[in-house]
């Protein structure tokens, strides 16, 4: 019998050449590359339509880890104090928060938003081990943050927010705080590597800008400490090209996701993610298993030939660049951590790889009882 093929947790799809095409032909015409060109201009504009905020507002960036690094460093937090974030992320989060130039302090989230609250944030200050600067809250896989509630966080303790929000392209709203946004290719639009980020106005945004070109002014004195953090006009040439094709990619992942919700509602034992498939387009399928059998099921999974994975790992806070950071007591990120799964999820998934994923799932849970 032929060996069975192996289901990939992710397979991202860009836009293809021919749809790049013109874009490329325009770059060569004006023969700008980079330094916010004329693509990245437009590009910038589309976005500013999606989130429907004046375009002055939005400013394009490499990555999403440098946007929040610099979206963090336009609010002149305390330099080496803390910054609190949840442990309950992907480790490009701490990274931002250290190259802002702070320290991460991780604090908990609720079990079942998977985000951290700032009443978590407000009962923590009471006993913090040191001043804190700064507190980056986290969309979780695109479930997107209170903007309300963090705005007044904000306006109450006067400590500056950033948002990560990594995976929110389809439901992230802009408010007081920079919210950052990725476009790697794993996300729901992507372009390779790149990211947003969404000022609280013009001016915020400018600074952004500027700290993105080495911290630039116009006669090129350096009036900020700044990066390389600028987008190419290559990478806004398919930013162009997956914002053409936005409506359909944005179908087809709504589609996966409500027959992955109908397949997955045959097992009891499991519930997926907090917003799966409930309006936003999501760019993975993470489930949480009732019991804490997560390495156990991933495991049983890839000798099932299909690739599993904890995207998250078991929480920040066991990475060994971060241990040694001040955090408090994190029960929920230590229940999360023994139960979640990611599992085979991309826009053209079939019916076939779907019912495949759940009927080894179930096989799996069937085995760890």
């Amino acid at each position: 019998m032929p060996a069975t093929e192996r289901l990939q947790i992710m397979r991202p799809r860009l836009p293809a050449a021919a749809a790049i095409l013109s874009y490329l032909e325009e770059i060569d015409r004006t023969r700008w590359y980079t330094n916010f060109g004329p693509l990245v201009s437009r590009f910038e504009h589309r976005l500013a339509e999606h989130f429907g905020v004046d375009p002055a507002r939005v400013v394009c960036v490499a990555n999403c880890t440098l946007g929040i690094a610099i979206a963090l460093r336009a609010r002149d937090p305390v330099a080496g104090g803390l910054c609190a974030v949840p442990s309950w992320t992907f480790i490009a989060t701490p990274a931002a928060v250290r190259l802002a130039g702070l320290v991460p302090w991780f604090l908990d989230v609720d079990r079942d938003t998977w985000r951290l609250h700032p009443d978590t944030v407000l009962k923590a200050l009471e006993d913090a081990p040191g001043q804190v600067s700064a507190v980056v809250p986290v969309s979780p896989f695109g479930n997107p943050v209170d903007i309300d509630a963090w705005n007044a966080f904000e306006a109450e303790r006067g400590i500056p927010v950033a948002i990560d929000a990594a995976a929110g392209f389809d439901s992230a709203v802009a408010g007081n705080a920079p919210l950052a946004i990725s476009l790697h290719a794993t996300k729901t639009l992507g372009i390779g590597e790149g990211g947003i980020v969404l000022a609280r106005d013009s001016r915020q945004a400018e600074r952004i800008r500027r700290m993105s070109n080495f911290g630039l002014a116009s006669d090129r004195r350096a009036i900020f400490v700044g990066v390389n953090a600028k987008l190419s006009e290559y990478a806004a040439a398919v930013g162009l090209a997956s914002l053409d094709a936005w409506p359909e990619i944005r179908a087809l992942y709504q589609g996966s996701a409500e027959r992955y919700r109908a397949a997955l509602a045959r097992l009891p034992e499991i519930a997926t993610a907090p917003g799966f498939g409930r309006g936003a387009a999501n760019a993975t399928c993470n489930i949480v298993l009732g019991q804490p059998l997560a390495d156990r099921v991933i495991q049983r999974l890839n000798r099932a030939e299909i690739e599993a994975r904890q995207w998250w790992v078991k929480g920040c806070h066991r990475h060994p660049a971060y241990v040694d950071c001040p955090r408090t007591a994190l029960p929920e990120t230590e229940f999360l951590a023994e139960r979640v799964i990611g599992l085979p999820y991309f826009p053209d998934i079939t019916d076939g790889e779907i019912e495949r994923v759940a009927q080894s799932l179930a096989a799996a849970l069937s085995q760890s009882e």
